[in-house]
């Protein structure tokens, strides 16, 4: 009786890990140096330098700075999300006191400096039409992101059916950016907290 042969191993390869690895230290590196310098005060070499890798590493995931200033956008995006946002658990008024608390504390210090990665991207790439459509899109992500916890207020009653979720995110958000601002001028962090539980404060008139 003939026995079916069995299945091939197969081994999986460290490669794609190395390369998702190394692709992240470049990009981790390159956010850095942009934060701290600037996008048009960074080069593709310095980067390289940071990240400790090789310029034929670096040009393997990204063609030009075009392409690794985009990747820097998209993972500013990220962290704003994964460290700063407790969105989803935006379900009731107490929640949103929880997001901006969670905002405020998320910041490295009492004294500054204040500054959002986004913001500062934006700020400088404002007039960059490459980088401009990038830049909308992770901040109307953002705001989705608070938009969609406004609404799981509505569906439970605690927000008025009349409030525009879409229009009340964009305000917060736009507050939070204010917040950055002034507290990193002013040197205290109880500003953004103020600036954040005003605007909080504004939009209870939608509280039902």
């Amino acid at each position: 009786m003939n026995e079916s042969s069995p299945p091939p191993i197969v081994r999986k390869t460290s490669v794609p890990h190395h390369h998702r690895h190394a692709r992240a230290a470049i990009v981790n590196a390159a956010a850095s140096m942009m934060y701290h310098r600037g996008v048009a005060a960074t080069s593709v070499g310095d980067v390289s330098h940071a990240a400790g890798a090789e310029a034929r590493e670096l040009h393997r995931h990204f063609r030009d700075k075009n392409e690794l200033v985009h990747a820097v956008i998209d993972r500013e995006l990220a962290v704003v999300l994964d460290g700063q946002d407790a969105t989803d658990a935006i379900a009731s008024w107490d929640g949103l006191d929880t997001w901006v608390s969670r905002v405020v504390d998320a910041q490295p210090s009492e004294d500054g400096p204040f500054a959002c990665p986004l913001g500062i991207l934006a700020s400088e790439l404002r007039n960059s039409p490459e980088y401009r459509p990038a830049l909308d899109t992770a901040f109307r992500t953002w705001e989705g992101h608070l938009a969609d916890g406004l609404r799981r207020m509505q569906q439970r009653g605690e927000l008025d059916s009349t409030a525009n979720p879409d229009r009340l995110a964009a305000s917060l958000l736009a507050a939070l950016q204010g917040g950055y601002l002034l507290a990193s001028v002013h040197g205290r962090i109880e500003i953004m907290r103020d600036v954040l539980d005003d605007a909080v404060a504004a939009m209870r008139r939608y509280q039902v």
